[in-house]
C-alpha cells in the first residue's frame, strides 16, 4: 500500500468533509453530522501518520478497519435517504 497516496485521499476527504453545502446539511441532520465527524476524526488520525504521532502498524489497521465501517454506515444513510425520493420518478410535467 502507497501510504503517501492513502493519506493524500483522506487529505482530499477531510477537506470534503469542510465544505459549506456538508456543512449546512450536517446542521439539518445531526445524525448525519455525527457520522460525519466520527469519520473526520479517523481521517485525522490516520493524517497524524505524517508527523511525529506514529500509529503502529496494528493500530493502523484498527483506525482503517474503523474508517471502513463509518463509511459503510454513511453510504447506508445516504441511500436510505435516497430511497425516499424515489418517488420522483413518477412524477410527470403537466401539459
Amino acid at each position: 500500500m502507497d501510504i503517501d497516496k492513502l493519506l493524500e485521499s483522506f487529505s482530499a476527504l477531510s477537506e470534503l468533509l469542510k465544505t459549506p453545502s456538508l456543512q449546512n446539511q450536517i446542521k439539518q441532520d445531526t445524525a448525519l453530522g455525527i457520522k460525519i465527524e466520527e469519520i473526520a476524526t479517523l481521517v485525522e488520525k490516520i493524517k497524524l501518520q505524517q508527523g511525529d504521532n506514529l500509529l503502529s502498524e496494528k493500530g493502523v489497521k484498527l483506525v482503517l478497519e474503523e474508517l471502513n465501517i463509518k463509511i459503510s454506515d454513511l453510504e447506508q444513510y445516504c441511500d436510505l435517504n435516497l430511497i425516499k425520493l424515489d418517488f420522483l420518478e413518477n412524477l410527470k410535467p403537466f401539459t
